[in-house]
Order: C-alpha cells, then structure tokens, then sequence
C-alpha cells in the first residue's frame, strides 16, 4: 500500500467518492442530524481507515454501557470503509464480534479496520474499538462484493 501523502490523499478521495455514491443512506456514517452515528473515517498510511467517535448517552443498554448492537453497526460500518479505501464495494456476508471490555458512554473511542485477504468477489477483514488504550471489541468478517451479488441479464 501507498505511504506517501499524495498516494493517501487520492485513495482518500475514491473512497468519500465510493461513500456518496453507494453509502448515502448509510445509519453508521450518516450525519446525526438525519439520526446517523456521524462515523468520520479516515485512510491511513497502511491502507486501513480509522475514526474516534464520542459515545453519547442515548446508546447505552445497561447503565453507562455503550450498547452492543451499537457496537457492532461501528465495527461494521469500519469494514465497509476500509473496503471502499480499497476501491471495492462489497456487503456483509458473515460478521463475527468479540466483545472483550465494556465501552464506557461518554468517552471517545478509535476504531480501526483493515482488509486481511481476498479471493474473488470474497473479502475478509478485521476492526476494533479502542478506548483509553483498551481493545473493548474486535470483529472479523466477511464481505461479497456487489457486483457478484447482481444477477446477469
């Protein structure tokens, strides 16, 4: 993967691009105005996206928790955009969480994807959820790109 700042910056770009195009509707990274998580993601040197995010108290399940359906949606959501930072559009097929530590509502969290491997229109990839140096969850999941989920005329 590209590590010079130029190299980023257009990977960057085709992925805001691929975002609008397919993903305007999207609950994890769409504006909390339109009831959207508001996930800013952005590429990394190493290919992989990355985006903290403060836990509000309207998603909590027991008290001070982040709720972990809510965890999930993040993890996922990260997958998705480290995908599009690849330039591929592809949806969840198989989604697996581990949920380690309690995400504590009211602090910011990182949270980190990347692509592991591929084969064909099947990608497997890998996120977590930080919080104050704690891995609270890790995910690893696999995606069908969409262009092998469209039938041929």
């Amino acid at each position: 993967m590209a590590t010079d700042m130029p190299a980023i910056a257009a990977i960057e770009q085709s992925r805001r691009s691929l975002q609008q195009q397919t993903h305007r509707h999207c609950y994890a990274c769409g504006a909390p105005e339109r009831g959207g998580l508001g996930l800013e993601f952005i590429t990394q040197a190493d290919g992989s996206v990355a985006a903290t995010w403060q836990c509000p108290p309207n998603y909590q399940s027991y008290e001070g928790i982040l709720h972990g359906g809510v965890i999930a949606t993040l993890l996922d959501g990260a997958m998705v955009h480290a995908l599009f930072a690849q330039g591929v559009v592809a949806h969840t097929a198989d989604l697996h969480v581990r949920y380690r530590h309690p995400v504590i509502i009211g602090q910011e969290i990182q949270i980190t994807a990347r692509k592991d491997t591929a084969s064909g229109p099947l990608h497997v990839l890998s996120a977590e959820i930080a919080q104050n140096g704690v891995v609270c969850a890790s995910a690893r999941a696999k995606f069908m790109q969409a262009s092998a989920l469209t039938p041929n005329p």
